[in-house]
């Protein structure tokens, strides 16, 4: 990009720069699947999300300090030759050390490479295969999960264009310079990671993600009501407080991957969903720029309104989400009831070893006592524990979330 000296070299520049990022946040889901357990997805997800709010805030002061470096070059050449040059040496690096999976990493022993694996076995969402399976193709098109991770990725992926393109201009109509502006998109990126971080961190602990990202949309729709309804005049410091309240927003897009990634079982339907999702996104993300008209600066009337509508949509959808997942639980019941298995599973994946450990002896014990009385209990106890370890005989079999009767979806 720093060799465009024009419209259609910056066009061009652009659109070869998102062909080429296309494949990093599905890949780094993918990562993230491989090698975590269901309940440390969620926030090893939120980590490297994060990093685009630690670069908003690191990153506005270090395109601040090139933009006033003196050169025959354009400041804009300056800031895309040295985060270019950072990008092609850690793309190196990655190249070089980061595994395909963990069977193949070198830097584990073989009885490492078992444990890894095993830890994963209550994911119950198989593990890395390079065969390609049609018949997960199609479940993943007719899955109506598929569909509402699609609809609200999209959804807030509207929002999340239009605010990283305008933004920057919203805060310049509050009467700030060019450098300013940059500046004050420093509170904006540390918004952006503790809400990503805390956002995951708040739905680890309660193991659910509906909830949290329901919660994410209050901040956003009150900031964009600040923004429609405040004086244009006067009222720097309460509209630039509806713009960092808008970017608690960022919070939002990790956890609906990771709600996905619980989610979705077979290797082949895994990596269909991610790539639904990431199309959701890419068009969500051009879309959300036409919405914001130089024309109707300051108030951008249009943008915002349409925002507001589209965060009170993912209230809906999160819900209806939630209890389509409570209706598949619920199937998956019925069906282990019919196999003569327990109707009820003890998910370790989403929990603590310690914890794990002792929701198994509080349902061994309560499973010992409905079933032996004081008699058969030694034998109950037993039968329970039998019946514990049958439970992920097959998590490693390539079978889908629908397929697979003992897979638990996530709330």
């Amino acid at each position: 990009m720093a060799a465009a000296h024009n419209f259609g070299g910056l066009l061009a520049a652009r659109f070869f720069l998102g062909v080429f990022e296309a494949s990093v946040a599905p890949s780094f889901v993918a990562i993230t699947q491989m090698w975590w357990r269901r309940r440390e997805q969620t926030l090893r997800i939120s980590y490297w999300y994060a990093m685009n709010g630690f670069t908003n805030m690191f990153g506005s002061l270090i395109t601040y300090g090139l933009g006033h470096i003196s050169s025959p070059l354009k400041e804009y050449q300056i800031i895309f030759m040295f985060f270019g040059i950072i990008t092609v040496v850690f793309s190196a690096v990655m190249f070089l050390y980061m595994p395909d999976s963990p069977v193949e990493a070198k830097f584990l022993n073989d009885h490492d490479k078992l444990i890894a694996i095993e830890r994963l076995r209550m994911n119950q969402q198989g593990v890395m295969s390079r065969e390609w399976r049609w018949d997960h193709l199609k479940e993943s098109l007719l899955d109506i999960k598929t569909w509402f991770w699609f609809a609200l990725v999209f959804s807030i992926s509207i929002p999340s264009g239009g605010i990283s393109t305008f933004g920057p201009l919203i805060v310049k109509s509050f009467g700030f310079d060019s450098f300013q502006t940059i500046l004050f998109n420093i509170p904006f990126g540390f918004v952006q990671l503790v809400s990503t971080v805390g956002g995951s961190w708040i739905a680890t602990k309660i193991h659910k993600k509906g909830p949290v990202i329901a919660g994410l949309c209050i901040p956003p729709i009150a900031g964009c009501v600040m923004l429609m309804v405040l004086p244009t005049a006067g009222q720097q410091a309460a509209r630039l407080t509806g713009y960092y309240l808008i970017s608690v927003y960022p919070g939002i897009t990790p956890l609906i991957y990771s709600w996905s990634a619980a989610n979705t079982a077979g290797d082949t339907k895994r990596k269909c969903t991610s790539a639904f999702l990431f199309v959701g996104q890419s068009v969500g993300n051009v879309i959300g720029p036409l919405l914001y008209k130089p024309a109707e600066a300051p108030r951008y009337t249009r943008g915002l309104t349409s925002n507001l509508a589209l965060y009170c949509v993912i209230v809906v959808l999160v819900a209806a989400t939630s209890l389509y997942l409570a209706f598949l639980n619920r199937s998956h019941s019925r069906r282990r009831v019919a196999m003569g298995k327990s109707a009820v599973i003890l998910d370790t994946s989403l929990y603590s070893a310690v914890e794990a450990e002792k929701m198994q002896r509080d349902q061994a014990a309560a499973a010992a006592g409905r079933q032996a009385g004081e008699e058969g209990h030694e034998m109950a106890a037993a039968g329970e524990e039998n019946a514990q370890e049958d439970v992920g005989a097959r998590a490693f079999d390539n079978l889908t979330d629908l397929e697979n009767e003992e897979f638990v979806f996530v709330f």
